[in-house]
Parts: C-alpha cells; structure tokens; sequence
C-alpha cells in the first residue's frame, strides 16, 4: 500500500475507515483477486466501491480485470493496474488517464444508447396514442 500512497495524488485516497479505501487496500496487498473473496471481505457487493475508485470522486484509479475461476467459479478477478505502484508520478498520471478514458467511454455510450432508446421510445409512443385515439377515443357514447 505504501508504494501507491507514495504518488497517489491529493484528493485520490478514500477515507482509511471506508470501504472504498479497504477495496484499495485488499487489491494492493493481494493482487490479482477474484470477485467472491472481495464481497466476502467487504461484506457485500463492490459495484459502488469500484465505481468510487474508478470514477472521478477519487480521480480515477485503473482498476483492471479479466474472467477467471475461483473454488470451480467462473468470475472476474480485480486487481490495481502496476503503474500506481511504480513511484513515479508520470506512470501513475497514465494510468489515471487511461481509466478516465475508460470513464468517460462509458459514460458517453451510455447516454448516446439511452437517447436511440428514447427516440424509439417516442416514435412507440406517438404510434400508440394515434392507435389509441383511432380506436378508443374515437368512439363516442351513444345517447338514448
């Protein structure tokens, strides 16, 4: 842990009590590990530690993984990309831009896919209103 404290930049370090920064601590003792020994010793899932470390609230850690087996499981195995350990500023500011990268890849994907679902959404929806209107609304209650 000490090696990537040494050039983590101000603002990059979680609190030592939260279980983001134990994310961090358990992936720089231990290296490569599988996805049912981190939760186990966080005590739940790790979705929103990863998010934390990876996105922009502790500047970007690289956070690599890869499909493994682990006790006859396939699953992901997690581990801190080596430049963080290096010692050298300039190594870890690659990695940190690679993850924003990453970050940033994601997030623009996301919101390109979610406006083509919006704009069929929309076109579904302006079918189903005329459908509704012709069938439904243009019916009229007959008076006796």
């Amino acid at each position: 842990m000490n090696k990537i404290l040494h050039t983590a930049p101000n603002g990059a370090l979680p609190e030592a009590t939260s279980p983001a920064y134990k994310l961090l601590q358990i992936l720089a003792e231990n290296g490569k590990t599988p996805r049912d020994e981190l939760c186990e010793k966080l005590g739940g899932g790790l979705r929103s530690y990863l998010q934390q470390l990876t996105g922009e609230c502790y500047q970007h850690w690289l956070i690599r993984n890869e499909k493994g087996v682990f006790n006859g499981r396939k699953q992901s195995l997690y581990w801190i990309d080596r430049r963080h350990f290096s010692c050298d500023w300039e190594q870890d500011k690659d990695a940190r831009t690679i993850a924003r990268k990453r970050y940033k890849d994601r997030s623009y994907y996301g919101c390109k896919n979610a406006f083509e679902r919006l704009q069929k959404a929309e076109k579904e929806k302006d079918e189903a209103d005329k459908e509704y209107r012709k069938r439904i609304e243009s019916k009229k209650p007959t008076q006796s």
